[in-house]
């Protein structure tokens, strides 16, 4: 997972299906309330720094079971804020079912996970967690992107076609560091980047082809797996690049241990299908709305956002469900609890529609 400030992240979990319990469970998911059920969609990939927007590009959604797309005019944010959340613009027409969107979030050999052949049975425990209040990590990595420079561990071997490796982050995620650390209580600021992957570590060709000399740890693969997270995304009122632009998202493990910020894109899988996930993503400086986007074919957008947590934490549920086939974005109620272990049925209702909470759904294809 990516992180951009300025964001507070205060609690990240990752859960598997079909672990063995430990000691404490969650019996109940807990909704947020007063937030208004919404439908994402998807809009092309676009540059940040120059702030292009694709008006008049086909968007393409799953909506209750049907897959429909009309032309997105959307073109930026409104001058002001609003109370209320945006409806998709334009009317849906139908499309062909077969216009449903593949996805890859896995490296070539992803982080092995416990075994597990039906998410509505058992129990899914919680293999990595992070908690910024007690400063403890289990399971993860923060890492930046500073390799081989100033005599830290990571290579720039390559030079700018390949941009500098993967380097452990310090704390506050400005700077590389000898070795492990573990993310501060601190918000991330503008424009730096922190990225979590597992602490196992690449090792021959466990994670395919990785930087020689390069920082590699494995990312989380499988078909079935949950990500729970507390976070903020405070105004800073900063302008220029990528400032005041929180962001969260995925990327293929393979695009961060090759080429994330390369100038030659044949250096990286990105165009070539490895694909990006945008979570919570503020695309203009102080924009109060997070867009949630899959950068595959067909590529698409829409006006659907959640609210920027600007002054107050939210808990966010993402969870990748194999047997549907389908990723569900989920806020959670701020009572929800990052439980060693969550019950099955706690994981399903994840999935369900529900008028008072946030939900966006993103339909998946086999690959």
């Amino acid at each position: 997972m990516h992180f951009r400030g300025p964001t507070f992240l205060k609690q990240l979990a990752v859960y598997y299906p079909g672990s063995d319990a430990k000691v404490k469970r969650s019996d109940h998911v807990h909704d947020h309330a007063h937030r208004p059920k919404q439908q994402h969609v998807h809009h092309p990939k676009r540059d940040h720094a120059k702030g292009e927007r694709a008006v008049g590009d086909m968007v393409v959604a799953t909506i209750d079971g049907q897959v429909v797309s009309w032309a997105n005019k959307y073109g930026g944010p409104d001058a002001s804020p609003q109370t209320t959340l945006a409806t998709s613009y334009g009317t849906p027409t139908q499309a062909p079912a077969t216009a449903t969107t593949p996805a890859s979030s896995d490296p070539i050999n992803p982080l092995p996970h416990p075994a597990s052949s039906d998410e509505g049975s058992g129990q899914w425990a919680r293999q990595a967690y992070y908690n910024a209040e007690a400063g403890s990590s289990e399971g993860l990595t923060f890492l930046n992107h500073f390799g081989g420079t100033k005599g830290m561990p990571g290579t720039a071997d390559g030079g700018p076609a390949f941009g500098a490796s993967l380097s452990y982050a310090s704390p506050d995620g400005k700077s590389a560091a000898a070795s492990a650390q573990t993310l501060g209580k601190k918000m991330i600021e503008d424009d730096v980047e922190i990225i979590v992957l597992s602490d196992k570590r690449c090792e021959g060709d466990s994670c395919g082809y990785t930087r020689p000399g390069g920082v590699a740890y494995h990312g989380f693969g499988g078909d079935s797996k949950l990500f729970m997270m507390e976070f903020s995304m405070p105004r800073t009122g900063k302008t220029g690049f990528n400032a005041d632009m929180p962001a969260i998202w995925m990327l293929n493990a393979q695009i961060p241990l090759t080429s994330q910020y390369g100038t030659n894109p044949k250096c990286s899988c990105w165009t070539s299908g490895c694909g990006e996930f945008d979570l919570f993503e503020v695309l203009d400086s102080g924009n109060f709305r997070c867009k949630s986007t899959l950068h595959m074919a067909p590529a698409g957008g829409s006006s659907d956002y959640f609210q920027r947590p600007e002054k107050s934490t939210i808990k966010a549920a993402v969870l990748f469900h194999g047997a549907n086939k389908a990723a569900h974005i989920r806020i959670l109620d701020n009572s929800q609890n990052f439980d060693e272990t969550l019950a099955a049925d706690v994981v399903e209702a994840m999935t369900q529609e529900s008028g008072n909470s946030g939900h966006s759904v993103f339909k998946l294809a086999s690959v």
